[in-house]
């Protein structure tokens, strides 16, 4: 028997794939989940659901562990996957201290729930003689922005509010870039680090800086006039995000909002130069018309 997958009934059958107490069933006829001890499942009358495990639950969340780039969220997850014991409950309770990552975590898990129920519908509906539906995921570009714009506040840099904030994220920068590399290569990018953003005074910068709804400095992108007498050409002194906020989409958007901005008052060229940029960063700058300009990177944001 053909049923509709409503969105009503579509929900309890995501809140029951994760349910692993109560099995339940989709009665066709009414449209609505029964207990599966309570009538036969026949794939006729009554279906049963998808499979969801306990195994799938896991492998989930080391899925979304080992893909997240927030650093202090991601260590925390990986030590509670390998614990061994209430795994899931002390997952649950990791993510608590992180708010952008549990709501990211949310999303990531709905999608993949969302893509196992419709596999198991469509594969109904070709038995049922019927075309399949197309699986409407939710574009995680489109759920991350989401996420940043109602989580965070990009604002316009305020040398007098904002100073004393990026001076520290940038000494926190410069003392990862120690730590991550031996002996005194570390020492020696933390420098370069440090000397590329307070090389310019904090006045003659201009950008953005990124802030959570309570006010908590999250990350920014800055730029000067490079000369200072240019018109048309700056060049970045400071972008990261602080490792706390990292993995949510925030310097994507605060690049988008500078690039934006650059455009708005008549900047040409956006130049990027002595500093580290990772192979994820790279990516990100070809995306926004950024090219390869012997070490560094150069956007002509006069083409579209």
């Amino acid at each position: 028997m053909i049923f509709e997958l409503s969105a009503t009934l579509e929900n309890d059958i995501l809140f029951s794939m994760e349910d692993q107490e109560t099995r339940r069933a989709v009665d066709a006829a009414r449209g609505v989940l029964v207990p599966a001890n309570s009538v036969t499942i026949d794939e006729e009358n009554y279906y049963a659901l998808p499979e969801w495990s306990s195994s799938d639950g896991y492998a989930l969340r080391q899925d979304f562990t080992d893909n997240l780039h927030a650093p202090l969220a991601r260590a925390e997850l990986k030590r509670v996957l390998v614990s061994g014991r209430g795994v899931f409950r002390n997952f649950k309770n990791v993510l608590k201290s992180y708010p952008e990552v549990e709501r990211k975590w949310h999303f990531f898990k709905d999608s993949h729930l969302r893509k196992r129920l419709m596999d198991w519908y469509n594969t109904l509906r070709e038995s049922w003689g019927l075309e399949k539906l197309a699986c409407q995921e939710s574009d995680r570009d489109a759920e991350t922005g989401e996420l940043v714009q109602d989580d965070f506040m990009f604002r316009v840099y305020n040398p007098v509010k904002d100073r004393d904030d990026i001076a520290r994220g940038a000494v926190a920068i410069a003392e990862e870039y120690s730590t991550q590399f031996p002996c005194e290569v570390g020492e020696a990018l933390a420098a370069m680090w440090h000397r590329l953003s307070t090389s310019v005074a904090a006045d003659e910068k201009f950008g953005f800086a990124c802030r959570t709804q309570s006010e908590e400095f999250a990350g920014c992108i800055l730029v000067s006039r490079c000369p200072s007498s240019a018109r048309k050409t700056v060049a970045l002194t400071d972008f990261f995000v602080l490792q706390n906020f990292r993995g949510l989409g925030i310097g994507k958007e605060l690049l988008s909002e500078c690039y934006a901005g650059l455009k708005r008052q008549g900047i040409q060229w956006f130049l990027i130069a002595n500093t580290i940029v990772p192979e994820s960063m790279e990516q990100m700058l070809a995306q926004w018309g950024f090219k390869k300009l012997g070490s560094g990177f150069l956007a002509d944001l006069s083409q579209e």
